[in-house]
């Protein structure tokens, strides 16, 4: 009874840190349109101020999806947020150690109460602190990271590694300049457009996108982003009806900056989804060479074993699936790889 409890707990206390974001959000005028709950499969959704919240099964982490419409006065907004998730930890924490009951908090371990204010003691301290961590197979910045982030880097700084827009720099000149010209009409385009992916409304999310390269305007840096994110989005989700305009997406990039290895990754990546195993397989082996960023490595070891497995180098597949473990990055490419190919390390 006490572990069902403290299961339960486990998922009250990450809604209640992500509803502290959420609120916070609302409050300063982002708009938080999803909430997931959790890790590992879906088990529940329902919409709330019309924003999805999802309950997945494995209740560990939680991440609260915003639209930011406008750069004006963005740095203590987000800091606002960001806090409010930990207080509510701080919050619970006050309230298990003034509500509970127990005695010999800190002595007695198989007193529930003991442990969850040590719990929520632990995610208060532990969201405030600044570093990296995984979720859902990706990397993703503490709050306390993020606050630091907004305390010591421009907007345009703090928004470019945030969004990952290095990635996509060709030249010192994009890097300086403001995400779509700071266009209100392209950023509104722009995070309609990332919700409904998010929300997993994959028709909506293309048409939006597709919408955005229409604009004559756009720097290659922004054109470059909005590309590999449609094209991204169609491996991760496996929405293989969008594999041939994938491919034209792809090319596109590769046209623009075909010395971005990002893009080549995720060019090699598209070649091998359409069977040219050989083709994608040779512009993905240099992304594999230690130096290059992680989730290029990860992506790209993870295809080359897939490239392998049909070219029939099965003695190959496992040294690509280690190399892309060691990475500690894309671990949710890695996992569907390892399922598609029946081959586990």
């Amino acid at each position: 009874m006490e572990l069902l409890l403290i299961g339960i707990w486990f998922y009250f206390s990450i809604f209640c840190h992500e509803m502290g974001h959420f609120i916070a959000a609302k409050i300063v005028g982002f708009n938080p349109h999803f909430v997931k709950i959790g890790s590992g499969q879906r088990i529940l959704d329902f919409k709330f101020l019309e924003s999805k919240i999802e309950f997945c099964l494995i209740p560990s982490g939680g991440i609260t999806y915003t639209s930011n419409l406008s750069l004006e006065n963005l740095k203590p907004k987000l800091i606002f947020m960001y806090l409010a998730g930990p207080m509510m930890n701080g919050l619970l924490f006050i309230f298990i150690m003034v509500f509970g009951k127990y005695g010999n908090l800190f002595f007695n371990e198989y007193n529930p109460a003991a442990f969850l204010s040590v719990y929520e003691l632990f995610l208060f301290t532990g969201n405030l602190l600044p570093y990296e961590s995984n979720i859902y197979g990706r990397s993703h910045p503490t709050d306390g990271k993020q606050i630091l982030d907004a305390l010591t880097k421009t907007n345009e700084q703090f928004l470019q590694k945030k969004l990952g827009l290095a990635r996509y720099t060709k030249n010192g000149d994009d890097a300086a300049n403001e995400f779509f010209n700071n266009d209100l009409k392209t950023l509104h385009i722009l995070y309609k457009a990332m919700a409904e992916l998010q929300k997993r409304n994959f028709d909506q999310a293309m048409q939006l996108f597709e919408q955005i390269l229409m604009n004559d305007h756009l720097i290659i840096r922004d054109q470059l982003y909005i590309l590999d994110i449609l094209v991204t989005f169609v491996i991760d989700h496996e929405q293989t009806q969008y594999l041939q305009k994938a491919d034209k997406w792809s090319a596109q990039a590769l046209s623009l900056a075909s010395d971005i290895k990002t893009i080549q990754g995720t060019r090699g990546a598209i070649l091998i989804e359409l069977g040219r195993y050989s083709e994608g397989k040779e512009m993905l082996l240099p992304l594999t060479e230690e130096g290059n960023d992680l989730t290029d490595m990860a992506y790209s070891c993870c295809y080359i074993a897939k490239a392998d497995h049909f070219l029939g180098n099965a003695h190959e597949i496992k040294y690509w699936l280690k190399k892309a473990a060691k990475t500690g990055t894309a671990q949710h490419i890695l996992l569907k790889t390892q399922k598609q190919l029946n081959c586990f390390i």
